[in-house]
């Protein structure tokens, strides 16, 4: 993955992707870090945070009930989706052809599941991509 960075690489065509991630596996992931995530935002809050505005809306819920209310779900997968996709697909180059992400740009929930949608860029081994200035 190489998030929001531009590729330095001539002739970089970028594809849009769209994945689908279990919403249990969103869920249990949240759940490792999201009590102490809370409290930091009620500690020091960001009182013009949409997505804290829409949590403390909810009275604070837990991670299954924030991604079942319509609206706190898109912000919820907006601020954690690069982890989202960090955990389920690793954070290193496909050692074959395949493709690198590079932008999440929709986070919806499809049903009971996790869709993450944005921009990446296929990989050849061959050819060597720069991606950030040096």
């Amino acid at each position: 993955m190489n998030f929001g960075q531009h590729w330095r690489t001539p002739g970089v065509v970028e594809v849009r992707y769209e994945v689908i991630l279990p919403g249990a596996y969103a869920v249990a992931l949240l759940e490792q870090d999201w009590a102490d995530w809370m409290e930091d935002a009620q500690r020091f809050p960001d009182l013009a945070d949409p997505l804290e505005q829409a949590l403390r809306a909810l009275d604070w819920p837990r991670p299954a009930h924030a991604l079942a209310d319509a609206v706190t779900a898109p912000l919820v997968l907006d601020h954690f989706a690069h982890e989202l996709l960090l955990r389920w697909f690793d954070d290193g180059v496909p050692s074959g052809p395949g493709f690198v992400l590079n932008t999440v740009d929709e986070g919806r929930m499809t049903g009971a599941d996790v869709c993450l949608a944005g921009r990446a860029r296929p990989h050849v081994p061959s050819v060597p991509y720069a991606f950030q200035d040096v």
